[in-house]
């Protein structure tokens, strides 16, 4: 499978040809191109059960393991240890909510979390606001690739791109965007494949503005398992190509638990 990327304006651009040929304005909504591209997506969202209202609280339990990554690219780790065990609490289909309990290496037990994006740590039972960006990137982006079915229903600029093969699964590529369809420095970029037969969503390559505006990157999801009705990947392979060679780091979900009975809002609301 091709990476798809250019340069624009200093921007990194994923579109394909396909989405190349249309020009870099803004689409009218209206083409059968667009049309497509949206029912996708919709049939993606269904397939995999997420509906807004079925869940308030996401408690999931994992590692995030940065070990597999060339030892360059370990550097870019957000946590104290390479195979990070975390318990992660956030917000459904609300981003910049999270609350994670460290569960091994050095800094054990420790809570780092944000609270409406404002990033915190609570060491020792103490709680303070901390002057830590990338905090908000690392967590707000694992809530949105947990649920990210939902919220390709949020992105207005949708075309469909053209069907193609990957790893032996029949996919649909769908491009999606903001603003304009040709890159720019305010929103980001997305190419979806969604299996053709199960509607499921098997990979995504994506660029990152916020770290950096000449970054994209893959995420490959696997393991898929039904909770309560809704289809999640248990495991969620992300690197600068969708393949081994290009694996950075890899998160191994043990468990995902829609609203459980032992946690409130209050419990993620650390700074309210």
């Amino acid at each position: 499978m091709n990476a798809y990327s250019q340069s624009t304006d200093g921007l990194v651009d994923i579109r394909p040809k396909e989405i190349l040929e249309l020009g870099d304005g803004i689409p009218t909504g209206i083409s059968d191109k667009e049309q497509r591209g949206r029912e996708l997506l919709n049939q993606c969202r269904i397939a995999h059960g997420w509906v807004k209202g079925g869940s308030s609280i996401i408690s999931a339990k994992y590692v995030d393991d940065w070990s597999v990554a060339p030892e360059r690219l370990q550097a870019y780790n957000n946590w104290p240890y390479l195979k990070q065990e975390l318990q992660h609490d956030f917000l459904s289909f609300r981003l910049g909510f999270s609350k994670v309990r460290l569960l091994n290496g050095p800094s054990k037990e420790e809570i780092w979390g944000i609270d409406d994006n404002i990033p915190y740590k609570i060491i020792n039972g103490k709680i303070d606001e901390i002057d830590d960006p990338n905090m908000i990137p690392a967590l707000v982006g694992k809530e949105y690739f947990i649920q990210l079915p939902y919220w390709t229903q949020k992105v207005p600029i949708a075309s469909y791109v053209k069907d193609t093969v990957l790893q032996n699964k029949r996919c649909h590529l769908v491009y999606g965007t903001w603003k304009t369809l040709k890159a720019n420095s305010e929103f980001d970029q997305y190419l979806y494949w969604i299996n053709k037969e199960t509607k499921l969503l098997e990979i995504v390559q994506y660029t990152v503005r916020v770290v950096d505006p000449k970054a994209a990157g893959f995420v490959v999801f696997d393991d898929f398992r039904k909770v309560n009705g809704v289809v999640i990947p248990f495991v969620h392979r992300l690197g600068y190509l969708p393949t081994p060679e290009g694996l950075i780091h890899e998160m191994r979900f043990e468990s995902i638990i829609l609203d459980p009975k032992t946690l409130s809002m209050d419990d993620i609301r650390q700074l309210h």
